[in-house]
């Protein structure tokens, strides 16, 4: 049996500077430490972080009086949020992942410049929540035709955790309901790699003696996606939280077994996953 990984594992960039931040922020900025909401949607991320004293937090507007430093996700922060923290006297540091950055200024100039904007994203999501104050959410086609837009300047952007192939199918949708639309789409480089690194793997490895483990939070939209294009090619896969969820699996025969992550998956996840069934498989 082989077990084999994909080239493309661990934080993407994004992640680790958001990590990285937060880290440092216990050296630098006064506590109690709050963060906004997950950090990054990953619990062993998270049960790191407040291990070593960060606190997530719902309702941010109880703690102000606190005098405390706040810490947004790398998903983004609302800027009614981000001005209310400030107001307060309180010390805020901004995560925010640098894509997600350029993508919500470029979301605020359509606005400025009297767009209406369509959005492919997650409803709920923190980096959709950020924008929703400016722009349509939609999650599929349907959704598109409930929109009674008379504008005629209209833009098409996006979460930028999306799957490549609905984000097509949503621009291609798009061209065909408002023929006029801006295409301005954004798909985070790291999630774009390892969504094509996915399939041209499972072009590889899909007969009945591969099996596919998708490592990662569930609440993670892009390591969801991987799992998604996942399921759609082959009925040969698990989607992985915790080692715990291998116990009685049996793959015994299984030619093999590989492994992808999301761009919030730690390494050490992914390499604890790969011992675990080098141990157990490879005799």
């Amino acid at each position: 049996m082989n077990i084999i990984k994909t080239s493309k594992t661990g934080f993407c960039y994004g992640v680790e500077r958001s990590i990285t931040i937060t880290s440092e922020t216990k050296n630098i900025y006064p506590k109690p430490y709050y963060l906004l909401g997950m950090l990054v949607h990953n619990s062993i991320v998270n049960e790191d972080l407040k291990s070593k004293g960060f606190e997530i937090i719902d309702n941010y507007e109880k703690h102000l009086h606190e005098r405390a430093s706040f810490i947004s996700t790398a998903h983004g922060i609302h800027e009614k949020v981000k001005k209310r923290i400030l107001h307060s006297g309180n010390t805020l540091i901004d995560t925010t992942c640098p894509i997600v950055i350029r993508n919500n200024q470029k979301i605020i100039n359509y606005f400025k410049d009297n767009y209406d904007i369509i959005y492919f994203g997650k409803h709920n999501h923190q980096e959709s929540n950020v924008v929703k104050d400016y722009v349509h959410i939609i999650e599929n086609k349907s959704d598109i035709d409930k929109l009674k837009i008379k504008n005629q300047k209209v833009v098409l952007v996006n979460q930028t955790t999306m799957g490549i192939d609905e984000l097509k199918d949503i621009e291609n949708y798009m061209k065909l309901k408002y023929p006029n639309s801006i295409i301005d789409t954004l798909i985070c480089p790291s999630t774009r790699d390892r969504q094509n690194e996915l399939k041209e793997l499972l072009n590889k490895y899909n007969s009945e003696k591969d099996f596919w483990l998708v490592l990662g939070d569930k609440r993670s939209n892009n390591t969801t996606k991987l799992y998604e294009t996942t399921k759609q090619n082959t009925s040969n896969c698990l989607f992985i939280s915790n080692i715990e969820e291998l116990e009685n699996i049996n793959l015994d025969s299984m030619n093999n077994i590989i492994l992808t992550s999301g761009t919030s998956t730690p390494s050490s996840f992914v390499d604890t996953i790969y011992e675990y069934l080098n141990n157990k498989y490879k005799k």
